[in-house]
C-alpha cells in the first residue's frame, strides 16, 4: 500500500479527497502540508470530517459531477469510492477526475477486491453489484479490472493487501497509484 507519509504529490498542493467520511484521510493530508479539499456525496459524511478536520474545505458532491475548474487539484485520493462505482460508470468518474486534475498529477485509488471477506454477502445487483444490508451497492473487482478502472490514466503502480480479521476471514484491498496526462493531448 502506498505510504500516505509518502503520497505522489507536489509538496503543499491542493488535494482533492473524494468519499471523505469521518475525515481521518483528509486530516492526514492537512498533517502533511496539503491544502485539502473533501468531498462526500453525504452530509453526514461532510459534518464528521468538518469536525475531525476543521481545516479542510468540505464540499457536498457526488465523483461523478465534480463542481470544480479544470486542472484545480495537484492529486486526488479515492480510498473506498470506487466499490461503490458500476462498471458503466467508471468512463465518467475516470474523466472527471483526469479533468480536476493538473496535467501530469496523480490519484491514489484504494478499494476492496474480490475475494474480500464481504464480496459473496447481500443480494446480486446490477452489473456484478452485490447489495448489502444497509441498502448500498459494492463492486468487488479483481486486479486486471481494477488496474483498469482509469482507462484516462497511466497506471503507476498497483498493490494487494490482505489481513485477517479478527473475526475470521480476510480482507482483501488493491491500491494503485494512476497518472493522469493532459487531457487535450
Amino acid at each position: 500500500m502506498t505510504s500516505m507519509e509518502d503520497p505522489p504529490f507536489p509538496q503543499g498542493g491542493r488535494i482533492l479527497e473524494v468519499g471523505c467520511g469521518n475525515g481521518k484521510t483528509a486530516l492526514a493530508l492537512l498533517s502533511l502540508g496539503y491544502e485539502v479539499t473533501a468531498v462526500d456525496i453525504s452530509s453526514g459524511a461532510l459534518e464528521a470530517c468538518r469536525l475531525y478536520a476543521p481545516e479542510a474545505e468540505c464540499v457536498k458532491a457526488s465523483v461523478s459531477d465534480l463542481p470544480f475548474d479544470d486542472g484545480t487539484f495537484d492529486g486526488a485520493v479515492l480510498f473506498h469510492v470506487m466499490e461503490h462505482i458500476l462498471p458503466s460508470e467508471l468512463p465518467v468518474v475516470s474523466r472527471e477526475i483526469a479533468r480536476v486534475l493538473r496535467p501530469g498529477c496523480s490519484a491514489i485509488v484504494r478499494s476492496f477486491l474480490s475475494g474480500d471477506l464481504k464480496s459473496e454477502k447481500g443480494e446480486p445487483g446490477a452489473e456484478g453489484s452485490v447489495i448489502r444490508g444497509n441498502g448500498i451497492r459494492y463492486v468487488y473487482r479483481d486486479e486486471n479490472s481494477f488496474k483498469a478502472m482509469f482507462p484516462d490514466g497511466e497506471l503507476i503502480s498497483f498493490s494487494v493487501s490482505e489481513e485477517d480479521t479478527r473475526f475470521g476471514g480476510r480482507r482483501r484491498r488493491g491500491e494503485a497509484v494512476f497518472r493522469f496526462p493532459d487531457t487535450e493531448s
